[in-house]
């Protein structure tokens, strides 16, 4: 096992963008074909930050003046208000060189952030508000007017974890070459105490006075009580560079690489057992992660005809691959022959590749029909070494067996050294339009995706001659025998998994369209689908969902646009089989004996069905309309209901969505502006079950193995409600803008049951009572930017934030880090904040 020890401080990315340019050099022969990127191909979607949400590479007034020299209020072509731009700065004409035009700025200042627990990891689980100087964006860009050429270059908040870069050269329309780096923290908790030494690594320890296996409930919470609080927190670090250049007025080529690193610790939770046995372990997980991004094609384009081809890889990297910890060892049980683990090990992300190579086309075969066509091949591997199914190396009892771990220790327990995981998949679309007349277009559109899973696993121990694998380092064999992992070939009902299951679908969709423009105004658009997916090791084979739309909309009214339309799907598989992965268990191994002279107990209940391929009927309404109220102001009104209804008698039964949204825009002018909307958001799911007995063989409801007597129900439900407004207003060279939101969201947990077998008897009814305390979430977030531009070259701007977040979650009602109930936790709670942000910075543009 590789272990690295990284951290997570801020950085300067001069590494990251050496790298990055050296790979565009040496792929310039390649590459000097593409007009323009298109980061989003490596997962990047450009700069912005807390500071920054909306991505602009320098903070900018409002233009007073508007779109329009003849009306300071424009509308899109939909009829809707389009917001008022920004200001741009003009660029200045070299004096040296007047071919070569030039704009720069800077912008810096103070900033402070300070109130109720200003650390929270909530507040700054994306962003870094830090005391102190900062410089929020910084930058030029220049071109010469006379060649095409240009450079640019920027920053913001540099320094700070949440930093950004950009270089960019080129000339327009013949090549462009950028490189970036972005920087995002993640804080998950700042309160975490932790038992052990360590972490950040793949080998945790625990602190003095804690002995492995054999620790007490009060020598854990002394030892957490003792510890100062640590923050969890991952920095995620990319680089990356595209290349694209124009090779003719045909032929297009792009190359695009990124460099993702991601370096710090979460929480993350082990177990050596069920409850009241060995318990759970909140630990913490090191994150040392590398995904390299690699994208590159060419494109071809005629007057009617285009071709793309194009290959994608993506190769990540872990450089700890496993995690092992000493337990402290809680338990209630002491009966003889207990085994409780020292140590544990869990594995970590594996190491892994992506590949992918795709052609499409489009052919206008007339001026009234078109031909598009897509095909893809994609190879997905996974070869890391396997981990020993035990750390341990006692002996221990497992009913009338025994385990010796010194047999399952080592690699030499395992089947095969390397995972040689593989999935291929094929993706195949075809497209035919043909426009009958000005007023009907018809659409035949056919999907094909197959997926084979060729990762074949066998679990066998060369050593001792046995199936299975040691479950949970064997914390649970005393205390389950059954639930040992290791196949008992005289104990009857020794079942355990065997193989590992190659999930796989395969997806056949067929879609026929058809819009029809009524008139002048109305337009209305049918569909019909018919998706075939085959399953493999899944409780139905193969179903059929077909979904069937209808929209209406119209637009060119002098009141403004609307549109409304109807889904309707309905889903029905084959015979469900509540269980298929026998095939994957001992079961089908010579010599296995059932439990009992009749079988082994039920798998699952008969009549449960997963939702994801139970039969199921779907309606989705969904409506929109953007009036005109008057010339300066516009109203809009979305909303939405989706009703799910299963055809099942226990799982999950029906959910309902709604969702209805306004907003309100007045432009009184470019200088005065005000919008304000509203939201609210309902969602219900409604769930059943029958808790099983283990007895009988049968699992049909109310016999022997889930008597109707242990049936309950579960009923979610959650409101959630948004509110914002903003305001902005200009007195020539003074500007005012500010920002509110409201959240609050509620989500309710009632249940019921028909008797205390439902949970197992362990509560009465009194105690158990038909609902968990609501969830609720509250959120105030005000936003004010005061800016005085002193001059065209010197404005000063004074930023002031306020926010407020409080969680109320039952799950969390009680807990601490130390023991509790044979568990060990960390202490990561909800960080509730009340904080205020105050900023004075200055920017000048030159």
């Amino acid at each position: 096992m590789r272990q690295r020890q990284k951290k997570s401080t801020p950085r300067l990315p001069t590494r990251y963008l050496v790298t990055a340019a050296l790979l565009e050099m040496a792929s310039a022969p390649i590459a000097a074909t593409v007009a323009r990127a298109d980061s989003g191909t490596t997962g990047y979607g450009g700069p912005g930050n807390v500071l920054n949400p909306t991505g602009q590479i320098m903070n900018r007034a409002r233009d007073d003046d508007g779109l329009s020299v003849i009306d300071d209020v424009t509308r899109t072509p939909t009829g809707l208000m389009y917001p008022v731009p920004y200001r741009t700065p003009e660029m200045t004409q070299s004096q040296s060189n007047p071919d070569w035009w030039t704009l720069g700025w800077f912008e810096a200042g103070i900033m402070g952030t300070f109130g109720q627990d200003s650390r929270s990891a909530s507040l700054n689980r994306y962003g870094d508000w830090k005391n102190g100087f900062t410089v929020t964006s910084l930058g030029f860009e220049a071109e010469d007017r006379k060649t095409a050429l240009h450079v640019s270059a920027f920053a913001q908040n540099v320094g700070r974890t949440d930093q950004y870069y950009q270089v960019d050269v080129g000339r327009y329309g013949v090549y462009d070459l950028q490189a970036y780096f972005d920087s995002i923290p993640h804080t998950f908790s700042t309160v975490a105490k932790s038992l052990w030494d360590g972490a950040g690594t793949g080998n945790l320890t625990l602190r003095g006075g804690l002995t492995p296996g054999a620790s007490t409930p009060a020598q854990v919470n002394a030892v957490a009580a003792a510890v100062g609080p640590s923050t969890l927190r991952i920095l995620r670090e990319k680089a990356g560079s595209s290349l694209t250049y124009t090779a003719d007025e045909h032929t297009e080529l792009f190359l695009k690489i990124s460099d993702e690193r991601r370096n710090g610790t979460q929480p993350i939770s082990a177990t050596f057992g069920i409850p009241f046995q060995n318990g759970a372990t909140q630990l913490i997980q090191p994150i040392h992660y590398q995904t390299v991004d690699v994208t590159g094609g060419v494109r071809y384009r005629e007057e009617r005809f285009q071709a793309n081809l194009a290959y994608a890889g993506s190769f990540f990297r872990n450089d700890i691959l496993d995690l092992t910890w000493q337990n402290p060892g809680l338990t209630s049980n002491t009966a003889p022959g207990a085994y409780i683990p020292q140590t544990g090990r869990l594995s970590l992300a594996p190491n892994n590749d992506y590949h992918t190579v795709k052609g499409d086309l489009a052919m206008q075969l007339s001026p009234s029909s078109r031909f598009t066509a897509s095909l893809s091949y994609s190879l997905m591997r996974q070869d890391d070494a396997l981990q020993a199914p035990t750390t341990g190396s006692a002996v221990i009892t497992s009913g009338a067996d025994t385990i010796n771990l010194s047999q399952w220790n080592s690699a030499s327990a395992l089947s095969q050294p390397t995972a040689n995981a593989a999935i291929n998949i094929l993706n195949a679309v075809a497209q035919y339009h043909y426009t009958v007349n000005p007023d009907l277009g018809l659409t035949l559109e056919v999907r094909d995706r197959d997926e084979s899973n060729r990762t074949n696993y066998v679990a066998f121990n060369p050593q001792t001659g046995q199936y299975g694998y040691i479950a949970i380092d064997g914390g649970l064999a005393p205390f389950v025998p059954t639930l040992s992992g290791v196949y008992q070939v005289k104990t009857p009902g020794s079942l355990v998994q065997i193989r590992n299951m190659p999930f796989a679908n395969n997806n056949l969709q067929v879609t026929a369209k058809a819009a029809y423009r009524l008139d002048t105004h109305w337009k209305l658009d049918l569909s019909y689908e018919n998706d075939t997916i085959d399953h493999t090791v899944r409780e139905i084979t193969d179903a059929h969902d077909n979904i069937a739309r209808a929209q209406l909309s119209t637009t060119g009214y002098e009141w403004g646009t609307a549109r409304l339309s109807y889904e309707f799907a309905r889903r029905i598989g084959s015979d469900y089989q509540s269980n298929p992965y026998t095939p994957y268990y001992s079961a089908t191994l010579p010599g296995y004996i059932p439990a009992t002279p009749s079988g082994d107990p039920a798998f699952a209940l008969a009549d449960l069905r997963k939702f994801d391929i139970a039969n199921r009927t779907e309606h989705v309404l969904r409506g929109q309309a953007n009036y005109i109220l008057s010339p300066r102001s516009d109203l809009q009104l979305t909303g939405s209901l989706k009703v799910d209804d299963y055809d099942a008698a226990y799982g999950l039964r029906s959910t309902h969505a709604f969702d209805i949204t306004t907003a309100y825009t007045y432009q009184m002018s470019a200088a005065t502006t005000l919008t304000g909307y509203f939201t609210y958001q309902n969602q219900d799911r409604g769930v059943a079950n029958i808790a099983a007995t283990g007895a009988g063989t049968s699992g049909s409801a109310g016999g022997a193995g889930y008597p109707l007597a242990n049936a309950w129900t579960e009923t979610v439900g959650s409101d959630n409600y948004t509110a914002g407004l903003n305001a902005h207003h200009s007195w020539g060279v003074v500007s005012v803008n500010a920002d509110y939101t409201f959240t609050r969201a509620s989500t309710a947990l009632d249940y019921a049951y028909a008797g205390t077998g439902a949970f197992f008897g362990v509560l009465s009814p009194a105690q158990a009572g038909n609902r968990f305390p609501a969830i609720t979430y509250d959120s105030h977030a005000v936003q004010t930017d005061v800016r005085w531009q002193m001059s065209e070259a010197l404005s000063y701007r004074l930023y002031y934030r306020f926010n407020y977040e409080r969680l109320v979650d039952f799950h969390y009602t009680g807990l601490a880090a130390g023991a509790i109930n044979n568990n060990t936790y960390l202490g990561v709670i909800p960080e509730n904040y009340t904080v205020q942000t105050i900023g004075l910075l200055v920017q000048y543009v030159f």
